[in-house]
C-alpha cells in the first residue's frame, strides 16, 4: 500500500487555469517553500497571485523581554508609527514572494486584506476574487512533523469547512503535499447531476461592474439648420394651420399649380434666404413676407394675418436685440484678449530680466563655493599639521533643549517629513534655518545608524553632498542645512514641476550626482558605498542643485585594490535599500560594491529621461530602442530632448544597469565628461 503522502503527491496536478492564488504569511523560508512547491507541482503557463491577511497586533512591543502595551491604551503617534512598519513588513513580505517568483520566471502579482484573524480573511479573499485554485500550509505554527499526514493547522480546518464550494485547496506541509480538498460545484453538493461546466471566470469584486457594449448611446442626427427668421414663419403657419385658419387645399388631380401649398412656398423662400442675408431692418419686413402672403391669401382673412405680422415683427425686434447685445460681448471679449496679450508680453520680459538676475547670482554663487572649498582645504591643512589623526569634524554638539526651542518643541506646522528612519522638522537654530531630523524608536539599530551617519558626514565635504551641522546624541537627533524645494521624487512625480526641470536640467542633476558618488568611491583610507540612491534621498537646493542625503545606511569597504573597483564587504543581516534600485547581484551574493550604486545611478539617469517608474524600467528602454522608439519614451515635459544625446545617456545608464556588476561602467571614467559640459550650460 503507498504511503499517505505518495497518494496525495499523485493528486497534486490539477487542470492548468490562469491563476493560482498562494497565502504567504510572516516566515519567508515557509512562504519561499510554498511558492517553489506550487512551480514544481503545477508546473505550466499560468500565474500566481500571493496573498497575503494583515492581522494587527493587539499589543505594541515597547522593550526587550517581549515586553508592551495594548494598542488599544497607546499613544496616537506610536499607535501610527506602529502600524505603518506592520504594513511595509507586509509589502516586504509580498515583495520577496514577487522576487522569488521572477527569478523562477513565474508571472506574479500581490493581494493583501485587513482582518481581525487569518483563516477569515482567507476566506473572505476567496469570496471577493472568486479564488478556484488554492495552496496554503497545513502545520500549526511553529509545530510541524515530516511524516503528517493530517492537517495540523487550526487555521487550515477553519478555511477547509468555511471556504466556497467551488474553491479547490492544497495543504502543504514541508514541500510535501498533506490533503487536498477538490472542488465542488453547488449542483454535486445537492446531489443533482449535471453537464453544465462550472464557470471558470472570477465574479466582479465589490465596487467593479461589467459594462456590455449595449448600453451605450448614440445621439441623433442634427437637423438642418435655418435662420431665426425663416423658423418664426414656420412657426406662425403651423399654429394657424392647427386653428383652422387656412382652409384645406384641393386633393384633385386637376388642381391648378398656380398657387403652390404653403409647405412648397416655405422652401422656396428657405432657399432665397440661404442666398441673401437676412434684413436687419423692420422696413424690409414686408418684401421678406410677400410670398408667403400672397400664397395665403385666398386661404386667410387680412385681419388674421396683420395680426400674426405684427407678432412676427415683435418676435424680431427681440431677435435683433440679441444679435446687438453678442455683437457688444464680442467687443468686450476682443478687448480683453488685447489686454491680456499686452500683459503676457510684459511677463515675458519680466521673465527674461529674472533670468538675467538668476545668472548673475549662480556666477557669485560659484564664487563662494570656491571660497568656502578653499578655507575648508586651509581648515584641514591647519588640522593635520596639529596632529589631528582621526580626521577633520565639521559639526557641533546641541542640547536637547536647543532643539526644543528651534522646533518649538516639535510642533506639527514645522513637520516637513516623515519616514521609516525618523521624523524631520524646519527649525531656526543659532540665526540659521536647518532641518532636523529625530530617529524613531532609539535601539541598537538606530543608534548605529545614527553614528554611521555622523562618522561619515562629519568628515566629508563635497558641493553636491547635504551638510551635516550638528547632533544630539540623546535622543539621536541630527541637524543639517535647509534645503527648500525637496526631493527629485517630488519633482519627478508633480508633472507641474516636472515642466520646470528641462532636460539640460536633468542632465545637470544627473552630472552631479555620479559627481559626488564618484566622489565617497574614491574616499582614503575607505570608499564608501551609500547604499540607498534614489530620487527620495536627492534633495534639491534653492536654485536646483541636488544635494545627496541619508547615510544612514551606508557602509565603508574593506582596504584593497583600488582601482579594480572589486572591494567587498559582506552584509550579516538582511539587505537594506529601496526595491527597485538595489543591485540585483547583491541580492543573490550578499557581496556589497562600489556598483551597488552605479546600477542605483543607471535607474535614475533613465528616470530623468523617461520620467517612469523605477519597477521594469531598464527593460522598457531596452525594448523601444530594439523597437527604434526611443523617442516615444522620453520625457515630453522635459522639452525637445536631442536625440543623439538621448541616445548616448541611454545607452550608458543601461550599461549601469546590466545584471552583472563586471559590466557596468566605472563612474570616475572619463566616458563621462562629455555630458559634464552640457549639463554646466543650463547654470
Amino acid at each position: 500500500m503507498p504511503s499517505a503522502r505518495g497518494v496525495a503527491s499523485e493528486q497534486a496536478t490539477p487542470v492548468l487555469e490562469d491563476k493560482i492564488y498562494v497565502a504567504v504569511g510572516k516566515d519567508m523560508k515557509e512562504s519561499q517553500s510554498k511558492l517553489v512547491w506550487t512551480v514544481h507541482q503545477l508546473g505550466g503557463n499560468f500565474k500566481i497571485c500571493i496573498i497575503h491577511v494583515l492581522v494587527p497586533s493587539r499589543r505594541i512591543p515597547m522593550g526587550g523581554l517581549g515586553a508592551g502595551i495594548p494598542a488599544s491604551s497607546a499613544n496616537e503617534i506610536v499607535l501610527r508609527e506602529h502600524r505603518e512598519n506592520e504594513r511595509l513588513n507586509m509589502h516586504k513580505i509580498l515583495d520577496n514572494g514577487l522576487l522569488v517568483c521572477k527569478e523562477m520566471g513565474v508571472r506574479a502579482e500581490k493581494e493583501f486584506i485587513k482582518s481581525d484573524s487569518i483563516e477569515k480573511g482567507i476566506v473572505e479573499l476567496i469570496h471577493l476574487h472568486g479564488i478556484r485554485k488554492l495552496v496554503m500550509g497545513a502545520a500549526a505554527d511553529k509545530c510541524y512533523f515530516k511524516r503528517m499526514t493530517e492537517i495540523k493547522s487550526r487555521k487550515a480546518v477553519f478555511v477547509r469547512d468555511k471556504a466556497h464550494l467551488s474553491c479547490q485547496i492544497w495543504f502543504i506541509c514541508d514541500r510535501h503535499l498533506i490533503r487536498t480538498r477538490e472542488a465542488r460545484t453547488v449542483q454535486a453538493v445537492a446531489g443533482v447531476p449535471t453537464n453544465v461546466p462550472f464557470p471558470t471566470t472570477p465574479t466582479p469584486g465589490p465596487g467593479k461592474s461589467i459594462l456590455s457594449k449595449s448600453q451605450s448611446s448614440t445621439l441623433p442626427r442634427t437637423a438642418k439648420l435655418s435662420n431665426p427668421f425663416q423658423d418664426i414663419l414656420r412657426r406662425a403657419f403651423s399654429s394657424k394651420i392647427d386653428q383652422g385658419a387656412v382652409m384645406p387645399m384641393a386633393s384633385s388631380s386637376d388642381s391648378s399649380p398656380e398657387h403652390p401649398n404653403a409647405a412648397s412656398t416655405l422652401e422656396t423662400q428657405d432657399t432665397f434666404q440661404e442666398l441673401k442675408p437676412v434684413s436687419t431692418s423692420r422696413s424690409d419686413l414686408p418684401q421678406l413676407i410677400q410670398p408667403v402672403y400672397y400664397t395665403c391669401q385666398p386661404s386667410i382673412s387680412n385681419s388674421l394675418l396683420e395680426e400674426e405680422l405684427e407678432k412676427v415683427k415683435d418676435q424680431l425686434d427681440k431677435v435683433m436685440e440679441e444679435l446687438r447685445s453678442a455683437q457688444e460681448q464680442k467687443l468686450q471679449l476682443e478687448s480683453q484678449f488685447a489686454e491680456t496679450n499686452q500683459s503676457r508680453k510684459e511677463l515675458e520680459l519680466k521673465i527674461i530680466a529674472s533670468d538675467e538676475m538668476l545668472q548673475t547670482f549662480k556666477k557669485e554663487r560659484e564664487l563662494l563655493q570656491i571660497d568656502l572649498e578653499n578655507a575648508l582645504q586651509k581648515a584641514e591643512e591647519v588640522s593635520g599639521r596639529k596632529g589631528d589623526s582621526s580626521g577633520t569634524k565639521y559639526f557641533s554638539e546641541f542640547s536637547m533643549t536647543e532643539i526644543a526651542e528651534a522646533v518649538q518643541n516639535f510642533h506639527l506646522s514645522l513637520k516637513i517629513g516623515e519616514g521609516g528612519c525618523g521624523s524631520v522638522y524646519k527649525g531656526f537654530l543659532r540665526h540659521t534655518w536647518v532641518a532636523i531630523k529625530i530617529m524613531k524608536f532609539p535601539s541598537m539599530q538606530g543608534s548605529q545608524e545614527f553614528q554611521q551617519e555622523v562618522d561619515v558626514l562629519s568628515k566629508v565635504r563635497h558641493p553636491n553632498l547635504i551638510t551635516l551641522i550638528g547632533a544630539c546624541p540623546e535622543p539621536c537627533t541630527l541637524v543639517y542645512e535647509y534645503i527648500p524645494n525637496g526631493s527629485l521624487e517630488d519633482w519627478l512625480r508633480n508633472s507641474n514641476r516636472a515642466k520646470q526641470l528641462p532636460w539640460r536640467a536633468r542632465i545637470r542633476i544627473a552630472m552631479e550626482l555620479r559627481s559626488v558618488l564618484a566622489f565617497l568611491h574614491s574616499c582614503k583610507p575607505h570608499s564608501i558605498v551609500h547604499g540607498d540612491v534614489k530620487p527620495g534621498n536627492i534633495l534639491l537646493d534653492a536654485h536646483l542643485v541636488s544635494k545627496l542625503s541619508d547615510f544612514g545606511i551606508c557602509r565603508l569597504l574593506s582596504s584593497g585594490d583600488r582601482s579594480s573597483n572589486n572591494t567587498t564587504v559582506v552584509y550579516p543581516t538582511d539587505p537594506k535599500g529601496t526595491f527597485g534600485y538595489m543591485d540585483p547581484e547583491f541580492l543573490v551574493t550578499q557581496e556589497l560594491t562600489t556598483k551597488f550604486d552605479v546600477y542605483s545611478f543607471g535607474i535614475i539617469l533613465l528616470q530623468l529621461l523617461t520620467r517612469r517608474p523605477a519597477f521594469r524600467i531598464a527593460k522598457e528602454v531596452q525594448r523601444a530602442i530594439n523597437a527604434g522608439t526611443l523617442e516615444a519614451i522620453l520625457d515630453p515635459l522635459a522639452g525637445e530632448w536631442p536625440y543623439k544625446l538621448a541616445k548616448e545617456l541611454t545607452d550608458l545608464a543601461l550599461r549601469c544597469c546590466e545584471m552583472s556588476r563586471r559590466n557596468r561602467p566605472d563612474l570616475r571614467s572619463d566616458e563621462w565628461t562629455v555630458f559634464e559640459s552640457v549639463g554646466a550650460s543650463y547654470r
